[in-house]
């Protein structure tokens, strides 16, 4: 059985359901998806989905770290983001520790996987932790947003994976750990690159070589055609290529869709860039990314697979 765990509210319950329909779609692997609600409309929605368990928010509030996770991670209205990021830690160490879950895989919910989710899992068998990189552009944004992306971490369950998670969680709830000035600039996810710190003996996979995976972060160092991803990297991404080739082509597995905005009422859909001054005024921080090969028609057909998963499952907001 594959485990996997997933958080949201109503607002990104589309992607969630996504999520869902892109694994199933993909694998003859029997899988769950834990999915932590955070409001009524989203549980309501999904209690009687094929392969999603749901989970209240009450699951996790009897935690006794639970109010100060709250409190030192204040969201603004409208923007439950810090909130949201420091959860993917908390439940999944939840769901290993209190649930019993003998491994699990966390994803954002927006990850729409292409190929068999079963890839992974068959990855990572022999280590504790499956990690990403964000193989960014550019170079230096990884220095305050984490070389690793927080959008799919594997947890095995073994003694020192168990030791790295309850590390992460420990970290997102005390704001004030050792570790949170260098570590602490972009929510959760730096703290990926401490596992190895904090215990010298954990076995750690990062997935860049066997799973082809794409965000807006690195889509201009690729094209993408037929589900194959092709990477021109050059030597600065050294550590992130295959047998060290420069040029390097791998199957789809999965894209993780963030900064991506629908307007289903206006049916289209902008993507929302981190933007940096420059001399020549403000500009995307990775790009005009839609010109690059492929991405362009990723995201139209993106957006009619959210489209028609609004539909299947009735869902008006």
């Amino acid at each position: 059985m594959i485990n996997i765990s997933c958080i949201s509210d109503s607002n990104y319950l589309t992607y969630g359901l996504g999520l869902r329909d892109s694994i199933k779609s993909n694998t003859k692997e029997d899988f769950i998806i834990h999915y932590l609600c955070l409001d009524e409309e989203t549980k309501s929605a999904l209690e009687s989905v094929e392969n999603i368990k749901v989970y209240e928010m009450s699951c996790i509030e009897k935690d006794p770290a639970f109010e100060i996770l709250k409190e030192n991670n204040p969201s603004k209205p409208g923007d439950l983001s810090p909130f949201h990021w420091a959860l993917a830690s908390f439940f999944t160490n939840y769901l290993i520790e209190e649930v019993g879950l003998p491994s699990c895989l966390y994803c954002d919910t927006d990850i729409c996987f292409y190929n068999d989710i079963k890839s992974i899992f068959d990855c990572v068998q022999d280590y504790d932790i499956g990690l990403v990189t964000h193989k960014h552009v550019p170079l230096d944004y990884m220095q305050s947003v984490g070389y690793y992306n927080v959008g799919v971490v594997y947890f095995s369950g073994s003694k020192e994976s168990r030791k790295c998670l309850r590390f992460w969680r420990d970290c997102v709830v005390d704001k004030n750990n050792p570790y949170a000035q260098q570590f602490g600039t972009c929510g959760d996810q730096k703290y990926l690159e401490l596992f190895d710190f904090v215990c010298e003996e954990v076995k750690i996979k990062v997935l860049d070589h066997e799973i082809g995976h794409a965000a807006p972060w690195n889509f201009s160092l690729s094209a993408i055609k037929e589900n194959k991803l092709t990477w021109d990297m050059g030597p600065a991404f050294f550590d992130c290529l295959v047998n060290g080739e420069n040029e390097v082509t791998q199957d789809l597995s999965f894209v993780h869709f963030s900064h991506f905005t629908p307007d289903y009422e206006n049916d289209s859909y902008e993507i929302d860039f981190n933007f940096e001054d420059t001399p020549k005024g403000r500009r995307p921080a990775w790009g005009n990314i839609l010109p690059q090969p492929g991405v362009q028609e990723l995201y139209d057909n993106y957006f009619d697979f959210c489209k028609k998963i609004r539909t299947k499952y009735g869902i008006e907001k």
